[in-house]
């Protein structure tokens, strides 16, 4: 059976897409399951919005920015039932305590220097990227950088050996 051209594009776009924004929703709402339906619903929009873009790097900062946003929806919501961080499991098979407690220590960061670091260690994208994602100024992004770099080394001190 020959697949329709809007069946195509959405396997294209998720096979592309789907692994980098998953890592980008596990590490904002720190467990599976949460991190599945975030990308169920961003893909969802995807595909009933059919929205066109100018370029590959428009495409992908639409991704990431929809993921940030629905995950931030979930965080909220999240809050209002008032769960704490603590209560999140993280499962990360054959992972080691070490990067548990760096995920941890991520996780924990307020919301602004959680996003930067997450889409320039986690994400790869570069400072011009995460500026336009995130709709602030390039030296607004390496601040942020710097101060979450700083927030994660005071929180990991005890693994400095």
């Amino acid at each position: 059976m020959k697949k329709r051209e809007p069946e195509k594009k959405f396997e294209e776009k998720y096979d592309r897409y789907g692994s980098m924004l998953y890592k980008i929703a596990f590490l904002y709402l720190g467990n599976a399951c949460d991190a599945e339906d975030a990308l169920q619903d961003v893909f969802a929009k995807y595909f009933f919005t059919q929205k066109s873009f100018n370029n590959a790097e428009h495409e992908k900062a639409w991704f990431i920015r929809v993921t940030q946003n629905k995950c931030l929806d979930i965080m909220k919501k999240r809050d209002r039932q008032n769960i704490n961080i603590d209560e999140i499991s993280i499962t990360a098979p054959n992972e080691k305590e070490t990067q548990e407690d760096v995920v941890r220590c991520v996780l924990a960061l307020p919301p602004k220097y959680k996003a930067v670091i997450i889409l320039y260690y986690y994400s790869s994208c570069t400072t011009e990227e995460i500026s336009a994602i995130l709709k602030i100024s390039k030296s607004a992004v390496k601040k942020r950088l710097q101060r979450g770099r700083e927030m994660l080394r005071l929180e990991l001190e005890d693994y400095k050996n």
